[in-house]
């Protein structure tokens, strides 16, 4: 398994309220992408849940959980992200889109809420996504990525990491197949480039990224 990440700050804020992270420890692979809201203390929030959701979950593996079976992950990651809830926010504020993704034993397990999204690269880069975003404009959902990039309303989000609401991810699992390459994205990736520069940062992932309004970030992983 081979992963790369890469973050960029968009011109229409002071911080990069992005934040992601990968391990690959010979078993299994954890990734976590978030993107903080505009709320205040996003930007921190973001950071502290990745960071902690990293060593939390590597350590309950490492203490004996399990997570070779989609039943098994999904139960870690979910006991994870409520467990963290409150010492997070006992020490800091605002709302955050998250996604976790675990590929154990031939098997992704993903767990997230807001916009940020997984999909799957073809062979000419592609991406077929696998994750449908949680905001207002796709109140019904049943609209692409493509068609949700348009429309405003999907800077709305309606499901996120804040205080006051008890972790309820939506879980999306698949067979993980040897070969396969997926991206793990947050809106400013998917909504903001268009489908032909995707592909092109795909193909040359340090190719400048200068011109964008939003945080843009990614994990490219080749299983």
């Amino acid at each position: 398994m081979i992963y790369a990440t890469r973050s960029v700050k968009g011109q229409a804020r002071e911080e990069n309220r992005d934040y992601a992270d990968a391990v690959f420890d010979g078993v299994r692979g954890l990734f976590v992408i978030v993107d903080g809201t505009s709320k205040a203390g996003s930007g921190q929030l973001a950071q502290g849940l990745v960071q902690r959701l990293m060593d939390t979950y590597q350590s309950r593996v490492e203490q004996g959980s399990g997570d070779d079976t989609h039943e098994l992950a999904t139960q870690l990651i979910r006991s994870v992200l409520t467990d963290l809830h409150a010492p997070l926010f006992s020490e800091l504020c605002g709302s955050t889109s998250y996604l976790v993704a675990v590929v154990a034993n031939g098997l992704l397990t993903i767990a997230y809420e807001g916009d940020c999204g997984c999909g799957i690269v073809d062979a000419r880069m592609g991406i077929e996504w696998i994750t449908t975003p949680h905001c207002l404009a796709n109140w019904k959902r049943d609209r692409s990525h493509r068609e949700l990039a348009c429309d405003p309303a999907r800077n709305r989000i309606t499901r996120s990491y804040k205080i006051g609401k008890t972790p309820d991810p939506e879980i999306v699992i698949r067979n993980a197949l040897a070969g396969e390459r997926l991206v793990f994205a947050t809106d400013g990736f998917w909504a903001d480039m268009s489908e032909a520069f995707q592909a092109e940062v795909l193909r040359t992932p340090e190719i400048a990224i200068t011109d964008m309004d939003d945080d843009v970030t990614w994990i490219d992983v080749r299983l």
